[in-house]
């Protein structure tokens, strides 16, 4: 297939504007994190530990830098997301906007293992 435009299509180019399903996966996606924040903090109280080192560094600062920063590193993140979805992932045919669920979908696995894990102690 050889289109008018199929040079056009594989430049880069960004958006000002998105779907509601992609603002609604964004906002689940920050109601997530935010979950797992809790979540975590909940299981930090019964016994459990922290194993990724960067949240890990925030918590030994304090509950309010845990939950800063883990707001701040997903919340600065998400509208890039956005901005670049149409953008091709390292020369491939997937773009950044295939990322966005994938995201969402490691966050409710995250947040169901944790909740398994509550469940369990």
């Amino acid at each position: 297939m050889r289109a008018r435009r199929a040079d056009e299509h594989r430049r880069v180019y960004y958006v000002d504007r998105f779907s509601a399903l992609a603002l609604g996966l964004i906002v689940a996606m920050l109601a997530a994190s935010l979950a797992d924040a809790i979540l975590t903090t909940h299981l930090l109280g019964i016994g459990c530990y922290e194993i990724n080192p960067l949240m890990g560094l925030l918590l030994k600062r304090g509950v309010t830098w845990f939950f800063v920063g883990k707001y701040l590193l997903t919340a600065v993140g998400l509208p890039l997301l956005l901005i670049l979805k149409n953008h091709y992932l390292f020369g491939t045919r997937f773009r950044v906007g295939y990322v966005i669920p994938a995201v969402l979908a490691c966050y409710l696995i995250l947040v169901t293992y944790q909740l398994s894990l509550i469940a369990g102690l």
